[in-house]
């Protein structure tokens, strides 16, 4: 077998293992590159068309590249580690998904117009061709790709994979390198092959694609939430003069008021003004948000005074909240009030998303890069991708996920964005939600 190539495969302790690639299995790569760079463009040029998902995008991936072994192996690798909560989410568009896949590809595949290439092979654990073949019980492989049998299974090449991390990892430490000589045989073999050539002619291209894909999507995403909240603040303004007239003159006839019936039909005039007042202010908040007043503040106790405030609503629907703050839980440096109602605000969203039932579970810890991380976690019915990347544009109705309805989200990440943290929000459907809030942590004396 002619080896044009290698492909590294991450493992969950470095180094990464190395896997000989035949030159007959970059056909299959090739064709997998340009279906997703076709996914990318199609969803560039017609965004409101029906999308394909992720998932159908995989399997169509898999169907193309994955009769090699090799590559099978490294495709199971990949998807098992998207698999994991922290680093995927199958909820992605497909051109996401291909975006994320093209850039993993590019860092893995090592052939002789890979930059560093030899100091790539040099770091990994090598797969020999022999290995390789008595790992799959292929111990002979067809010359022409084109006589490729049909795509191995997922689970059969996660069987292979864990068995070749096995064997490898288990070697003595002088047997964990590839020889000099192999190294140099392999990556010149390669320079002359029109099929690498044309493989890494692709993955070139793409770079240019995947980085317009990437800044239109930001930029759609950053104009989109400038003219909401320009918006909002004109029409916040224009709204609150007549509602506070409608209020008055309420007030005031009931005031007079002795009929029974007239009295309950005022008063019910009166409080839904009040309830319009209160989401115009929540959307006059997040056009344009007051300024914080930040000082020293004890997150224990603020989450605290938060779950006091949402006990009621969490019984009601037998939800069960958690608190983890730790033993070393810092002090953050915020305005008190916004955060709160904020932390408020994406709890209940939470408690309102389990309809039956279930668990919200708070978690407070001290992050690498030293602010404070406020994770919550809710096993309510999550959304889809459509919710998710509307979830905090001001008034969007989630109720088909299993979110409410109103400001809670948006103002969330106007107050946070305010007092100098962020958020961010993970979900699948059926599996629930993770937000995660990072907060200025307070100086600490020296």
């Amino acid at each position: 077998m002619a080896v044009a190539g290698w492909l590294l495969v991450r493992s969950k302790t470095k180094p990464h293992v190395a896997l000989p690639v035949p030159r007959q299995a970059f056909m299959g790569l090739t064709r997998a590159v340009s279906y997703s760079l076709q996914t990318i463009t199609e969803e560039q040029l017609h965004p409101q068309q029906d999308r394909l998902t992720s998932v159908s995008w995989r399997d169509r991936c898999w169907q193309l590249a994955a009769a090699d072994p090799a590559v099978a192996i490294w495709l199971a690798a990949e998807e098992s580690e998207a698999a994991e909560p922290s680093t995927a989410d199958n909820n992605l568009s497909a051109a996401r998904a291909a975006v994320s896949w093209l850039e993993r590809l590019e860092e893995s595949l090592v052939t002789s117009a890979t930059p560093q290439g030899a100091a790539l092979l040099m770091q990994a654990i090598p797969v020999s061709v022999q290995e390789l073949h008595a790992a799959t019980g292929m111990l002979s492989l067809v010359s022409d790709a084109s006589e490729f049998p049909g795509s191995v299974a997922y689970s059969t090449a996660v069987r292979w994979r864990d068995q070749i991390f096995r064997e490898v990892l288990a070697r003595p430490a002088g047997e964990k390198r590839i020889p000099d000589h192999e190294v140099a045989s392999i990556l010149s073999f390669g320079q002359s092959d029109s099929q690498v050539a044309v493989l890494y002619e692709l993955l070139v291209a793409s770079k240019s694609l995947r980085a317009l894909f990437v800044d239109f999507s930001g930029s759609v995403s950053s104009a989109r939430l400038e003219a909401i909240r320009e918006l909002a603040y004109g029409a916040g303004h224009e709204i609150n003069n007549p509602l506070a007239n409608i209020a008055a003159r309420a007030q005031a006839l009931l005031y007079d008021e002795h009929e029974p019936e007239r009295q309950r039909r005022l008063a019910i005039i009166v409080d839904q003004a009040f309830r319009a007042r209160d989401m115009i202010g929540g959307l006059m908040i997040f056009a344009r948000p007051p300024q914080p007043h930040r000082k020293e503040v004890y997150i224990a106790e603020l989450l605290q005074s938060v779950f006091a405030s949402i006990g009621s609503n969490a019984e009601e629907r037998g939800v069960r909240l958690t608190l983890d703050v730790g033993s070393e839980a810092t002090n953050i440096f915020v305005d008190r009030g916004q955060i709160e109602d904020s932390l408020r605000g994406i709890l209940l969203n939470a408690v309102e998303a389990i309809f039956h039932g279930g668990t919200v579970a708070v978690e407070v810890v001290e992050s690498a890069d030293g602010v404070c991380l406020v994770t919550v976690n809710d096993n309510g019915i999550g959304m889809d991708m459509e919710t998710l990347n509307r979830v905090f544009d001001p008034f969007f109705s989630g109720r088909e996920a299993g979110r409410g309805i109103g400001l809670g989200l948006s103002k969330a990440f106007r107050l946070i964005d305010a007092n100098g943290g962020s958020i961010s929000i993970k979900s699948r459907l059926q599996q629930g939600t993770e937000v995660s809030v990072t907060l200025p942590r307070a100086a600490r004396s020296a």
